[in-house]
């Protein structure tokens, strides 16, 4: 009895045991992987937060907005953030520096509070059709999933236009009319945040890059490029933007429109020079990686600076920028499509002359066809295949260089300028001097004016200043408006308020209530937002081409909450606003010469600081040095003031007065158009090497200020 007992006991207690033993063992593999995964979040997360939680007790700059996280982030633990809330931001405190990704238990509800407003597309559109302009940014908008809203304007078109579906054509709206003629169309509307203020984008690549953004499809996104950069620079400095967005929209609205030979056909030269840019070796942020990833034998065997110099070569030129499709490829793909087409109607096939933009073509569509279908109207374009044949005509095709589309191409350098000779900055100085054009100290070192038309300019004060007395009382303005709060390194921080003080004093002085003062080549929004905050009853539109320049003004103005502000991502030629005064600091170049013809045009006043002397040329823009009747009629010419202009760069004495030299042209320019001139300078002398105030106010008829 005791026996069976004992077994009996014995059963029950083996069994109790390992039951025991398994639940000991789950929970201690449960507890083990709480700990594991708090102490792998904390390592994390301290790592980032470089031991602390700064934002606590410092002033703090959001670098990246907070943004959910990728499924990668979340299920690898690698963002402590993401593990806590599913969202990231990433920020830098001001007194420490360190850089950081916040920790907050409500960011998951920030984040959803800061998310944007809907954008929208305002594109053109009249008795159905719209711009070529118009037609790439819905098929861009179409392509990338029409994620932002679609607006028709009712506004004429003075170049070709192309029909479109009749479905989109009834989606014509009234809209304020300021907004459509502030800058051209299509034009972007990016509605404002809690983070940032609204955004008006124009321009076909800032526009597309937008739409783009907008897409949660990775297919999209990495369009977009190495770090989303593709055609960010904009077209004023970027060769290939101005070729993808400018160039070849404008030659193919010049080909479409004009009247063809039938016997004789010339190919546009764009084309000719996309052809032959395809020729070239490829230009990308990691082409030896990609080489040795796609043709490992070719490249296997070679030394690394073999590899270098060859892999652009090896590989295939598939789409415009290298083996991957860009933004740029879906830019250039409606006028070629539509090139392609006049040109088939006309007897000419690509494949027999162009065969690699014949065989990207036959890439691209399979792709975009989608897109593009909704985008045109069909019923517009007649199938090819049932026209009648054609004669087989003489087919002309441009020489072109044999180089790249690209600024840095090595191929594109002639030779750099060099330095002036001594014999050219001689001739130069004794013709200013002979005709009276410079202003030059005599023995006594007294200053000498120019013998200028009587009233040509008003008032010169241009005599050396080494002190400062600001005018804005600096200690008072918000954090955000202070350039020290706009990424301004502290080493330059004294030196930009003085610019700022003596640029904001001349604007103040000649404004009256009401009237709308554009800030010109804004950057960050220094000047525009400080005159904002200054002049509340005055409205100012900051424009600037530069994407993170206006993402940093944007920030700042949505934290002052200033409502009598707009802000534009445009080149200056595509802003088309009505102001009363232009206001340029330290426009680059030519930059400030278009700001003045702008002004001009509107009969605006003017405050200009000019920079860069020394880049003045530029073939495409509507420009032409001497500006003045004066220079001109004392015979300087062209290249005359090309050796001026680069004098002007030098910091030297000679510098110096070849620098007063070119301004005296610009405001004889303006005193030409019966406006009252000024020429002072910003000051101290130490606040900028270039520091010359050009000022101009519009007269009447009769001679008083309008």
């Amino acid at each position: 009895m005791i026996e069976k007992c004992t077994k009996k006991r014995m059963l029950i207690s083996v069994a109790l045991l390992i039951g025991l033993s398994v639940a000991i063992v789950l929970l201690e593999h449960h507890l083990t992987q709480s700990s594991h995964h708090s102490s792998h979040f904390h390592s994390n997360y301290s790592g980032n937060q470089t031991g602390t939680q700064c934002w606590l007790t410092e002033k703090i700059t959001v670098l990246e907005d907070c943004h959910p996280c990728t499924d990668f982030e979340k299920n690898s633990q690698s963002v402590g953030s993401c593990v806590a809330t599913g969202y990231k931001e990433k920020i830098r405190c001001e007194t420490s520096g360190d850089t950081s990704r916040r920790e907050k238990k409500s960011l998951k509800l920030t984040c959803k509070k800061k998310k944007k407003m809907t954008n929208t597309l305002y594109v053109p559109v009249m008795d159905g059709s719209t711009s070529l302009d118009g037609v790439i940014a819905m098929f861009i908008n179409s392509w990338s999933g029409n994620k932002t809203q679609l607006t028709l304007v009712n506004h004429p078109s003075d170049s070709l236009t192309i029909p479109i579906p009749t479905s989109l054509a009834a989606q014509g709206a009234k809209v304020n009319p300021d907004l459509a003629l502030l800058t051209t169309l299509p034009l972007l509307v990016v509605g404002e945040s809690e983070t940032f203020s609204r955004l008006t984008v124009s321009g076909l690549a800032a526009v597309s890059r937008h739409l783009m953004k907008e897409s949660d499809d990775p297919v999209v996104v990495k369009s977009l490029g190495f770090r989303g950069n593709c055609l960010q620079a904009p077209a004023e400095c970027s060769l290939w933007t101005s070729f993808c967005e400018v160039q070849m929209v404008q030659s193919t609205i010049l080909f479409l429109a004009q009247q063809q030979k039938q016997d004789v056909v010339e190919i546009p030269a764009v084309l000719a020079k996309l052809e032959e840019h395809m020729k070239q070796p490829i230009r990308m942020h990691n082409v030896v990686k990609r080489c040795q990833k796609d043709q490992p034998q070719s490249t296997g065997q070679l030394k690394q600076e073999e590899i270098q110099k060859l892999a652009g070569s090896l590989l295939e030129h598939c789409y415009v920028e290298g083996p991957d499709m860009t933004l740029a490829d879906l830019l250039l793909f409606p006028c070629i499509i539509l090139l392609a087409d006049r040109l088939s109607e006309l007897g000419v096939q690509l494949a027999d002359h162009l065969p690699r933009i014949s065989a990207w073509l036959t890439r691209m569509k399979p792709v975009v066809s989608q897109a593009w279908n909704k985008t045109v109207d069909e019923k517009q374009f007649p199938d090819i295949g049932s026209l009648r044949i054609q004669p087989q005509p003489k087919v002309k095709i441009p020489r072109v260089k044999e180089i790249s589309l690209y600024k840095k191409d090595t191929a594109r350098r002639t030779g750099s300028v060099g330095n002036l000779s001594s014999e050219e900055i001689a001739r130069v100085i004794d013709l200013l001097k002979r005709q009276r054009l410079m202003w030059m100290d005599d023995d006594n070192g007294a200053r000498v004016t120019t013998e200028l038309p009587e009233g040509l300019i008003s008032h010169i004060d241009v005599a050396a200043c080494s002190d400062f007395t600001a005018k804005i009382d600096w200690a008072s303005l918000p954090d955000p408006a202070h350039p020290q709060q706009g990424h301004v390194p502290g080493s330059r921080v004294d030196r930009k308020i003085q610019q700022l003080d003596g640029m904001a004093t001349a604007v103040i002085d000649a404004v009256s209530e009401g009237d709308v003062v554009v800030d010109f080549c804004s950057g960050g929004g220094h000047l525009g937002i400080i005159l904002a905050y200054l002049l509340p009853r005055c409205h100012v539109v900051m424009v600037d081409n530069k994407e993170e320049s206006v993402r940093n003004a944007r920030r700042r103005v949505a934290q002052l909450m200033l409502n009598n502000v707009t802000v534009i991502q445009s080149n200056l030629d595509y802003f088309r606003g009505r102001f009363d005064l232009g206001v340029a600091l330290h426009a680059c170049g030519v930059a400030t010469d278009l700001v003045l013809h702008t002004c001009l045009a509107q009969r605006a006043a003017f405050v200009l600081c000019p920079c860069c002397y020394g880049n003045l040329a530029h073939p495409d823009l509507p420009v032409h040095y001497p500006q003045s009747e004066l220079f001109r009629s004392r015979g300087v010419s062209t290249d005359d003031f090309s050796v001026l202009a680069r004098m002007a760069d030098h910091i030297t004495p000679s510098g110096r007065l070849a620098m007063a030299a070119v301004d005296l042209d610009r405001l004889a320019r303006a005193s030409q158009e019966n406006y009252l001139v000024y020429l002072k300078k910003l000051k101290p002398d130490l606040c900028s090497p270039k520091h010359d105030l050009l000022i101009g106010m519009p007269l009447k008829q009769h001679g008083t200020k309008s």
